[in-house]
């Protein structure tokens, strides 16, 4: 029995057990290598001798570690050890869909829209790669304390070109969120999704699962009857409009494709378009049963827009002419009126060529996702941490580019400030700390984003302020 402390392939410290379920755990973990939060998905030994789970296990890893996209959970390693697989996988500091709708309930029309958009996105990026989830659920949509989102649990993915996997010849998926296609046993397509996703919008603006029944069999049945149910909330009418057209009963008469409905979602909350512009298509009437919903559904609601809360990125991501990730920071010029040598970002003073806290900063491990760099989780100093910040530059304009391959702290303008020297020169105990791992990595404090140069004990985690202030 894997436990806490343990180690999985000579390289991978379990820290604390993040979920369990019928087929395997996932563990919050360190890579101690590369020095990175990693989670490790484990496959139970009860379950790993059987063929079909075993297969699906290793499907997970070859469909996730095809896409390269920020809404998609990256893959970082695969293998055995101790008698178990385990495929190890970014760690996304957040929390589920699931949890989150179990927390609030239901979730405002914008913010719903805005979810289901970036969704919707990392789902085209999946298509594009000829792959079909097939388990679109909240459970399996996990949201960053940044409010972006990323899809994982590809157990049952497939591509669309393949024999398909089941175990024992059943359904594979999840009863509430399988389209009516997947239900009557035909193959699963990209508009399969589509409708998987359509299901979790109704359940975020609901609060409600939209079918019910007294068995899977009869709640997997009932679409193939009847749309959902009626949500008992006011809805703006082109979010609703939205939504059920991601939820015809036909494919054909589905938006044509995850993009095609992230774009959809999108315009349906904006407020500054013309209303024609932002009018998506009707659904057109698809079933006897889903007809007659459909206008009684639309005349019962009103249009009230409800206003929410926008999630303050720190970073934005684009693509250069190369198609690699960049990473756009908000800029860390001087602000206006005061000369440039004046300014000092926020929590820090200039010291030489660089800045110094003025308070120790200490932070969590490093996280990446697709050359993407996640602002770390801060912690106090006196707590257990990964890293402490020794100096800061200022972040170049237009942004840096994260790769393996040219790492930050090897390049010009950085090397130096960042170097073993200047490590020593503001460490308050030089003899522990003359061995530690160097890094650079892009974090905001405040309003001001920098590149922090950080620095980790050899054995990991260190626990108090190791580097001098001003």
């Amino acid at each position: 029995m894997l436990q806490a402390g343990g180690r999985l392939g000579n390289r991978y410290l379990l820290q604390r057990r993040l979920g369990a379920g019928g087929m395997g755990e996932v563990w919050l973990a360190v890579d101690e290598v590369l020095r990175r939060t990693v989670a490790v998905k484990v496959m139970l030994p009860t379950v790993a001798d059987d063929p079909d789970f075993a297969k699906r296990f290793e499907s997970e890893a070859t469909s996730m570690a095809r896409i390269n996209h920020p809404a998609v959970a990256s893959i970082h390693d695969f293998g055995r050890d101790q008698g178990v697989h385990y495929l190890v996988m970014e760690f996304v500091d957040g929390e589920s869909l699931a949890q989150r709708l179990s927390r609030e309930g239901r979730i405002a029309p914008e913010e719903t829209m805005r979810l289901i958009e970036q969704a919707a996105i990392g789902l085209q990026a999946v298509h594009d790669e000829g792959l079909v989830h097939r388990d679109i659920k909240p459970a399996n949509l996990l949201v960053r304390r940044n409010g972006s989102v990323v899809i994982t649990d590809f157990g049952i993915a497939r591509h669309e070109a393949a024999s398909r996997l089941t175990v024992s010849g059943a359904i594979l998926g999840t009863p509430t969120y399988l389209s009516p296609e997947q239900v009557k046993g035909e193959p699963a397509g990209a508009l399969s999704d589509v409708y998987s996703l359509g299901l979790v919008a109704y359940e975020c603006l609901a609060g409600e699962k939209p079918f019910v029944g007294d068995s899977p069999y009869a709640v997997a049945l009932q679409r193939l009857q009847e749309g959902p149910r009626t949500i008992k909330v006011t809805l703006p009418v082109r979010v609703q409009a939205v939504v059920e057209r991601a939820l015809a009963i036909e494919p054909r008469d589905r938006w044509p494709s995850a993009a095609a409905f992230g774009a959809a979602a999108r315009e349906s909350v904006l407020t500054d378009a013309p209303a024609s512009a932002r009018t998506p298509t009707p659904v057109p009437a698809t079933a006897p049963a889903a007809a007659g919903r459909l206008p009684l559904l639309l005349a019962a609601l009103s249009v009230v827009l409800l206003a929410v809360v926008g999630v303050l990125a720190w970073g934005l991501l684009s693509t250069d002419d190369e198609g690699e990730a960049v990473m756009q920071m908000p800029s860390t010029s001087s602000p206006a009126g005061k000369q440039g040598q004046d300014w000092e970002p926020q929590g820090f003073v200039s010291c030489g060529d660089a800045y110094c806290p003025v308070e120790p900063m200490c932070w969590g491990g490093l996280v990446a996702n697709s050359g993407v760099a996640v602002a770390p989780r801060p912690v106090d100093c006196a707590e257990p941490h990964y890293w402490e910040t020794f100096r800061a530059v200022a972040m170049p304009a237009g942004g840096v580019r994260i790769s393996d391959a040219d790492p930050l702290i090897e390049r010009s303008g950085i090397a130096e400030a960042c170097s073993a020297q200047a490590m020593a020169s503001r460490s308050s105990e030089p003899t522990k700390t003359r061995k530690w791992q160097r890094d650079v990595w892009p974090i905001p404090v405040g309003a001001d984003t920098m590149l922090h140069c950080i620095a980790s004990a050899p054995g990991g985690e260190s626990t108090g302020g190791f580097f001098r202030q001003p």
